[in-house]
């Protein structure tokens, strides 16, 4: 039993150091594995030291969701030329966080490609997110279609996305145009909504979503803020600087939800009904403090019972021995036969005894 639960312990180990460890070189050592695909050159690495040699634009991007690095590498397949860059990121949610915002800004086309937690494509570049990553893949579909199949296959680690983003309403939602924003720069203004009022510099997050509903399409931001009461505040200074939109935002503990993009309010309503928070909270009573005075009663209690216990037993005992001994004389007790107590026999004459010598 110990042995089995000692490897399950390593197994575990080894996984996790695995999806912790795992380096772009071993995502590219997988493709180059594939027959007849051949390397083109080396491959380009880009960290934070030089980050905007690789794209400015995309460079501030990655520094609001966290990047650990950009890795970029081509390959000769034998069905053309094909380029992959590896985003990674400092986490799951962080690397969902950037691939939604490349979906968003590209612009994502409906399309049949598909690889990864989610992907998309958008004027020939092929993208999708898996665990920390976000994977960029241009050239000709097919050798896209497979270094995708490759890649996902070889990238370790959950695609869990952040807990803001599994709160959007799913009924009536546009697909593809969820976004995880972690920046007011990412916010786009609208009438009412002033993004750098929203307290992103209070630890806020936010996500984004549109909706179609009775053929109007309509826009959520719904906004998490660490506390109720940093909810309450902001949700104040909207009411103050555009009290005439109050009707448009709802909030529910730290979660704020705005709607916007369209002026038909039984719209907004029924996308707002549809914005739910609860919370669960675990209350455990303090443990009473034991002082010297209360540890000394309770140690004398327990010693006044057992003598009180052990004085019960012995005179019920003796008094039941006295009892038999009296109606049934020589027949339980004392009898000849079988003597049970060693008698000291104080009541008898001394008996002098002389050694021979």
């Amino acid at each position: 039993m110990f042995q089995h639960c000692l490897r399950s312990c390593l197994i575990l180990l080894c996984l996790t150091s695995a999806v912790h460890g795992q380096a772009p070189a071993t995502l590219l050592d997988s493709v180059n594995s594939i027959p007849g695909w051949k390397a083109s050159g080396e491959s380009e690495t880009f960290n934070e030291s030089n980050l905007d040699h690789f794209d400015v634009k995309l460079a501030s991007i990655l520094r609001i969701y966290g990047t650990e690095g950009v890795t970029a590498q081509a390959w000769q397949s034998p069905a053309g030329q094909i380029r992959a860059t590896l985003f990674q990121l400092s986490d799951a949610s962080a690397a969902y966080g950037f691939f939604t915002n490349r979906r968003r800004t590209e612009g994502a086309s409906s399309s049949s490609f598909s690889a990864g937690a989610e992907s998309f494509e958008s004027r020939g570049a092929y993208y999708f997110w898996q665990s920390k990553y976000v994977v960029r893949l241009t050239g000709e579909r097919a050798s896209v279609v497979t270094a995708s199949e490759t890649l996902t296959r070889n990238i370790l680690g959950r695609s869990q996305r952040p807990a803001i983003s599994n709160r959007l309403p799913t009924s009536n939602l546009i697909p593809g145009s969820e976004e995880y924003i972690l920046a007011a720069s990412n916010i786009e203004k609208a009438e009412g909504i002033e993004p750098s009022e929203l307290g992103f510099d209070s630890s806020a997050e936010a996500a984004s979503a549109d909706y179609r509903i009775n053929g109007k399409s309509v826009r959520l931001l719904l906004m998490l803020y660490p506390t109720q009461q940093l909810a309450k505040k902001y949700a104040d200074q909207l009411n103050t600087t555009s009290p005439h939109l109050a009707e448009s935002r709802k909030r529910i503990g730290p979660l704020l939800a705005i709607a916007y993009n369209t002026s038909d309010s039984s719209a907004i309503q029924t996308l707002l009904d549809q914005v739910h928070y609860a919370s669960k909270v675990t209350w455990n009573e303090p443990q009473p403090g034991l002082g010297l005075g209360p540890i000394i009663v309770t140690v004398f209690t327990f010693i006044g019972l057992l003598l009180a216990a052990c004085v019960f037993v012995g005179f019920g005992l003796g008094g039941a021995r006295v009892l038999m001994k009296s109606f049934y004389p020589n027949r339980v007790f004392d009898r000849p036969e079988d003597v049970e107590f060693i008698q000291l026999k104080l009541d008898q004459g001394l008996t002098r005894k002389d050694l021979d010598k």
